[in-house]
């Protein structure tokens, strides 16, 4: 089996299990996720107050910051004022100017975050 079928069996697994969950409280998202995509290393922490502060490090060592909001709507995390460092419509993530987004949405699941676009995925797992 190669690599693609093998990570597009793993995207399906993930999307099954988090299908399979009850939708989170918001308490089971609060924390803090990390995650890396090609080369750039991101924190974000989900704060009770609906706040959050994202640090993304890109492979250059440059350091973006940003503050913003959040909500939960069922299984969905959406975020206004994320800074989005990579290119949605490439399926592997390539890196790019990074640039505010409002309505930002990662789907919760199996105690990750999940941003899926085609058959690529960007996840960041609660710590």
């Amino acid at each position: 089996m190669n690599t693609r079928h093998w990570s597009a069996l793993c995207l399906i697994a993930i999307l099954a299990f988090a299908g399979c969950e009850r939708a989170p409280s918001k308490s089971q998202v609060v924390g803090t996720y990390s995650g890396t995509l090609n080369g750039a290393s991101e924190t974000l922490v989900l704060r009770a107050d609906d706040t959050f502060s994202q640090e993304v490090t890109l492979p250059s060592h440059q350091k973006i910051t940003a503050t913003g909001t959040w909500r939960l709507q069922y299984k969905a995390v959406d975020l206004d004022k994320y800074m989005l460092f990579y290119d949605e419509g490439e399926k592997n993530g390539a890196l790019v100017e990074p640039k505010e987004i409002y309505g930002m949405r990662y789907v919760w699941g199996a105690d990750m975050l999940i941003r899926d676009w085609d058959t690529g995925y960007y996840t960041l797992k609660h710590r």
